[in-house]
C-alpha cells in the first residue's frame, strides 16, 4: 500500500537534498580551487620566480568561488522560497480556472 506524502514532507526533503547537492558542488569547487591553485603556485616559484604571476588566477578564480558560495549555498533558501511561492500561485490559478470551467459546464447542463 502506498504511503501518503504530505506537502510539507516533500518540501522538507526536497530542499534537504537541494542543500547536500549545493554543498557538495560548491565543495569538489573549492577543492579543485586549492589544488590548481597550489600547483599555479608552485609552477610560478620553480620556473619564475623573477615574475609574480599566481596571484592573478587566485584572485579571479577566488571571486567565481565566493559567488558560487553565495548564489548556490548561501542564498538557496530564498530562491527555494521563491519557487515555491511561484508554484503555489500557478496551483492557485489553475484551480481559479477550473473552477470557472466547471462553472461553465453547470450552466450550460
Amino acid at each position: 500500500m502506498a504511503q501518503e506524502i504530505s506537502l510539507e514532507r516533500y518540501k522538507k526533503a526536497y530542499r534537504e537534498e537541494r542543500e547536500e547537492e549545493e554543498k557538495r558542488g560548491f565543495l569538489a569547487h573549492l577543492v579543485v580551487y586549492v589544488l590548481v591553485n597550489a600547483m599555479l603556485i608552485a609552477i610560478n616559484f620553480i620556473y619564475s620566480p623573477e615574475a609574480i604571476w599566481f596571484f592573478y588566477p587566485l584572485i579571479g578564480w577566488g571571486i567565481g568561488i565566493s559567488m558560487h558560495y553565495l548564489f548556490g549555498v548561501r542564498w538557496l533558501e530564498k530562491e527555494l522560497k521563491e519557487r515555491e511561492a511561484k508554484a503555489e500561485y500557478r496551483v492557485r490559478e489553475m484551480k481559479k480556472s477550473e473552477m470557472k470551467k466547471s462553472r461553465k459546464l453547470k450552466k450550460s447542463t
